[in-house]
């Protein structure tokens, strides 16, 4: 069974092989019949258009024209052509045999047409030819009767013995019995065996050659070797063998002798030729060195060229101060030389120049250029100095001349504008003339920018000892309307009315308390003054123009806000002149953080000054406010960008100090708010908390400070300003922590003063900030919404105490009865409460007098609870009065579904009694204050 399948594959395999040959054959014979048809047809183009042509031109010789050959990927045509002459393509193809056919006949036809027409010497080379190109035919076309192949039966019997000679190469006996012959190795072996007939032929020829050309040379010498005559053709062949080698012997040891005597030859003359050579070798290492030493004296020259500077500019960086003028006195004349300043810059530009020529061009290696650049360098480092003395001279001449002016001098009778007006003027002046050395900074710029940091402390020295001086800065602020400067320096009386300090800044704890009852703030000590605002409104108006102009000058005086820099450098740049610009406005600085209210430094020199949080808290608003003057909307870039930069950068780092003044004073606030000063331990009637009823003054006091010197509609509006708004905030929740602490602790009574405290304190924080207009109910607007969240539910807390108190028995009686009628309903209530049990209840419990001396108990003692500055009893009260209705009108529905009983009185009648017993009550109490009470209070 096995061999039964195996046999089966393996036919089935030789089954699909075959019919993949087939199928290739069948595409070979589509193919090659295309390529022929193609032939053909660009054939008879190139006929037909060489006849055309002989047509139109008659006489003239034509040059053969052919179509460029069709290529065809991947497609072998050798490979091709052997296959379709194996497989007898052309002889199949009875259609390609009668195209070619009619096309040999037209080619023909034309050839003896053109044959009679010419006649010349080479005609029957032509006609041969013919003959050839039609033996070729004959044969592709597979015509083998009408050509002969062979010349005689000599060559064609020779072929034939060749043929039968050769073996078939046969692979094996296919399934039908047939034997199949390996084509391609048949042929290999019939190419060898030719291959080998055609070596022996070729052999056979050289013997009868050199035979021929023996026997050519025996017939004209007329000499024959004896021991050849009477021998065969054998021994001549032989012969003419040994001759050819006794020849070729020869001409071998004729050229050993001439190899022995060229050696000994070379032998002899090789110290010569070794000389010789080592002097060539010499002259072409010179001839090269030469070269070199010529490229570079070239290099040299161009190198030494840029390097070597006029003799003019020489003596100038050697001695610049030789084209600066001098005066009588010394001084330099800053108007006549200007020339030699521009000669300078031009001395400094050809140096710098040719520094940067020789750092470029290269060649600082050799000596000559690291000489010349070294000479070049320590020219420029002399220079640069020389520099900087000139211009730290010129800038000292121009600072003394332009403070020793009159019209500069500061008087007496100057008040702040003027002040301010002569330290403009004499910046400017002083600036317009030093703009004429602008130059030589350049210089100093290009060529050492290291000495610009000196030459800018110098500057910054100057302007902070005599345009900007501390003489002149004091006289300034001492000019100011509030003369602030001067008296928090001293803190003595000065000549305003009811002013005993120049600090207006109180501590919370002595601030008067506040009252619901009259919602304006009486200020009977005198605590609640304004702040000296007009001095810093003053000061930032004048002087920082004047700061913003120092900073614009130092930028554009010392190349610091170039915009081709990157972002790290110009922040350098900044901070360079920030450094340079706050050494100069030094003391500008000093008597802004005196006016401002910030305290001097615990290690400060000098006169030491107090703190004031107050001024500190307005000046920071102002300085908020002028920080809108400063901003760089355009972004232009350059030296007005850095200028307003930094007049922000100062504007900022006085905010910081003056926020930081002031939070540290809330900070202190808030520890003593912490404390919860006099709160008793137990809590009963602890009434509103000191820090609670002080702090709205304070907030009064605030709005006193911030509004002064302002128009009469201006407010404030404090959510806006962060660090105002947090602290603030932040002090108001101090206040609810103090008041959760108060509430929670263990002595504090649970029973109703935590909620009384609670309740009673957060609604006066409430009104007492609603009462102060919308600006401080929106920032303190977190604070509100927790206060009445706290208010609401210790209210509820408080009122169902207080009912559950005096009504007892009722509250037990109807508690029992709605948790009953849950469990069985309205009908079998009666069983578990008896009816004669719930109305002698109700009767002993409720009658109409009983229930109107409990309400007036219940009022009296609310108004125990309660203080009077809080202003909660009325609106308490309302709250327990809706409360009682709600409850009683609870109790009768109960009764009346469960008993059929009516209470008496109803809780209409209850809601009558509590209102009679308020009026009773109030009217009672304000007959013994001896005045009316017309006071209007919020609902909780």
């Amino acid at each position: 069974a096995g061999a039964g399948e195996a046999s089966a594959s393996a036919a089935t395999g030789k089954k699909n092989t075959a019919i993949d040959a087939t199928n290739r054959l069948r595409k070979d014979r589509l193919l090659w019949s295309l390529l022929q048809i193609h032939a053909i047809l660009c054939t008879s183009v190139v006929e037909r258009t060489a006849a055309s042509a002989a047509l139109a031109h008659p006489g003239t010789v034509m040059a053969s024209s052919q179509l460029p050959p069709l290529n065809v990927r991947n497609v072998d045509r050798g490979e091709l052509q052997y296959i379709s002459t194996v497989n007898g393509f052309l002889t199949e193809s009875s259609v390609l045999c009668a195209l070619l056919d009619r096309q040999n006949s037209r080619s023909r036809g034309l050839l003896a047409a053109k044959a009679e027409e010419e006649k010349s010497s080479d005609g029957v080379e032509e006609g041969n030819s013919d003959g050839m190109d039609g033996m070729a035919y004959d044969m592709m076309m597979g015509n083998y009767n009408r050509v002969a192949l062979f010349v005689n039966e000599e060559e064609k019997q020779d072929a034939a013995d060749v043929l039968n000679e050769t073996p078939w190469q046969q692979q094996e006996i296919t399934s039908d019995g047939m034997t199949a012959v390996d084509a391609s190795a048949t042929a290999d072996t019939l190419i060898r065996l030719l291959q080998k007939r055609m070596r022996d032929l070729e052999a056979e020829t050289c013997r009868r050659l050199i035979s021929w050309e023996d026997e050519k040379c025996y017939s004209a010498s007329g000499e024959r070797p004896g021991g050849l005559s009477g021998q065969g053709k054998e021994s001549l062949d032989l012969m003419s063998l040994n001759d050819l080698h006794d020849t070729l012997q020869s001409l071998d040891d004729e050229l050993e002798r001439m190899s022995n005597w060229i050696d000994e030859r070379a032998t002899m003359i090789k110290p010569i030729t070794d000389e010789c050579r080592g002097i060539e070798e010499e002259n072409r290492m010179l001839e090269q060195q030469w070269v070199s030493y010529e490229t570079l004296g070239n290099e040299l020259t161009r190198l030494l060229s840029g390097l070597v500077l006029p003799q003019g500019l020489m003596k100038v960086l050697q001695n610049p101060g030789s084209v600066i003028i001098y005066d009588s006195s010394g001084a330099v004349d800053i108007e006549r030389s200007e020339e030699g300043v521009e000669m300078i810059f031009q001395a400094g530009q050809a140096l710098k120049l040719a520094l940067d020529t020789a750092e470029k061009e290269g060649g600082i290696h050799l000596r000559a250029v690291s000489d010349s650049v070294k000479v070049l360098t320590s020219t420029s480092n002399k220079f640069c100095d020389s520099l900087a003395r000139i211009v730290v001279t010129v800038m000292e001449q121009l600072a003394k001349e332009v403070c020793s002016r009159q019209d500069s001098m500061i008087g007496k009778g100057d008040n702040h504008s003027s002040i301010a007006k002569k330290i403009r003027e004499s910046q400017r002046q002083f600036q317009a003339s030093l703009l004429a050395y602008i130059k030589i900074i350049e210089a100093l710029a290009l060529l050492k920018p290291d000495i610009l940091p000196a030459v800018r402390d110098a500057y910054s020295e100057l302007v902070a000892e005599g345009i900007m001086s501390k003489k002149r800065m004091k006289a300034y602020f001492a000019s100011l309307p509030g003369r602030t400067s001067v008296k928090i320096a001293h803190e003595t009386n000065f000549d305003f009315p009811g002013r005993t300090s120049a600090s207006v800044t109180h501590d919370l704890s002595d601030y008067a308390p506040v009252s619901l009852r009259n919602s304006n703030t009486t200020d009977a000590s005198g605590m609640m003054k304004p702040v000296n605002v007009e001095d810093v409104e003053a000061a930032l108006g004048e002087m920082l123009p004047l700061i913003a102009r120092e900073a614009y000058f130092t930028a554009a005086l010392f190349g610091l806000s170039s915009r081709h820099l990157d972002g790290r450098q110009k922040k350098r740049n900044f901070e360079a002149a920030k450094k340079s610009v706050d050494n100069s406005s030094q003391y500008f600085r000093y008597y802004m953080n005196r006016i401002c209210g910030i305290a001097s430094e615990v290690d400060a020199e000098g006169k030491k000054v107090k703190g004031d949080a107050m001024l500190s808290l307005v000046a920071s608003i102002h300085l908020n406010e002028a920080m809108d003057g400063y901003i760089d909307r355009h972004k232009k870039g350059g030296d007005h960008s850095l200028s307003l930069a930094y007049v922000r950068a100062t504007i900022l780092d006085l905010r910081k100090k003056v926020d930081r003044q002031w939070v540290i004073w809330v900070e202190e606030q808030i520890k003593w708010i912490r404390t919860n000063p006099g709160v008793p331990q137990n809590g009963k009637r602890a009434g509103i908390f000191a820090s609670v009823a002080r702090f709205p003054s304070y907030l009064d006091h605030v709005l006193i400070c911030c509004k002064a010197g302002r128009s009469q509609d201006y407010t404030p509006n404090l959510a806006k300003i962060k660090v105002v708004s947090y602290y603030l905030q932040k002090m108001a929740s101090g206040l609810f922590a103090s008041l959760n602490e108060c509430a929670e602790r263990e002595t504090t009574d649970q029973q109703y003063a935590a909620d009384v405290m609670r309740m009673e304190n957060s609604y006066f924080f409430t009104q007492s900030i609603k009462q102060r207009g919308v600006e401080l109910t929106s920032l303190f607007q977190k604070q509100i919404t927790g206060a009445s969240v706290i208010c609401k539910q210790s209210t509820d807390a408080y009122l169902g105490w207080m009912i559950k108190r005096e009504f007892k028995a009722m509250h037990s009686l109807f508690s029992n009865i709605s948790r009953i009628r849950k469990d069985v309903g309205d009908a079998d209530v009666p069983i578990h409460v008896p009816r004669a049990q719930f109305v002698r209840t109700i009767q002993k419990e409720s009658s109409k007098e009983i229930m109107k001396e409990k309400i007036g108990v219940v009022y009296a003692r609310m108004e125990k609870h309660l203080s009077d500055g809080g202003g909660l009893l009325p609106v308490a009260w309302k709250a327990l009065v809706k409360v009682l209705y709600e409850w009683f009108g609870r109790w009768e529905k109960l009764s009346t579904s469960c008993y059929k009983f009516i209470l008496e009185p109803s809780a209409i009648d209850v809601v009558r009694l509590a209102k009679a017993a308020t009026g009773a009550n109030g009217a009672g109490r304000r007959l013994q204050d001896g005045k009316a009470d017309s006071r209007k209070f919020a609902s909780i």
